[in-house]
């Protein structure tokens, strides 16, 4: 009976107000999604592995020691000092975290040092993370 009840009001709301998705339009915004190359936003993004391998271009890695990692972003890709962020990404057990330990930029380019810390222990670990580099 509270099934009938409940089928037959959620009826009398759909009959008397609409189905939103059978009468509303979508459009879209004016603005619209920033574009690079049509408002002058600069994007360096890469992914790096665990063991220190880089994909992507404009930027070189390194791997010094256990979860430290140096990349260093090409000079005269950027005309100033761009925002970062660093996501971490793989496979451990228990989601990392990634600390952009330090950040220099300048004439001879961007780098800066990740750090991969384990959640569970807080050491250092190797794990491979994601970053994006952009400079609006």
């Amino acid at each position: 009976m509270m099934n009938r009840l409940m089928m037959l009001a959620a009826c009398a709301v759909l009959a008397t107000t609409g189905i939103a998705s059978a009468t509303t339009h979508y459009t879209t915004p004016s603005y619209g999604v920033a574009q690079p190359d049509k408002v002058g936003v600069k994007v360096i993004a890469g992914v790096v592995t665990g063991n220190g391998t880089g994909y992507g271009s404009g930027f070189q890695v390194t791997h010094p020691s256990t979860g430290e990692y140096s990349i260093v972003i090409n000079s005269g890709v950027f005309k100033q000092c761009p925002v970062i962020s660093v996501t971490p990404a793989g496979g451990n057990t228990s989601p990392p975290l990634a600390n952009l330990y330090s950040y220099s930029c300048g004439a001879s380019g961007v780098s800066m040092t990740i750090l991969i810390v384990g959640s569970t222990n807080g050491d250092l670990e190797d794990n491979s993370f994601h970053f994006t580099a952009i400079q609006p």
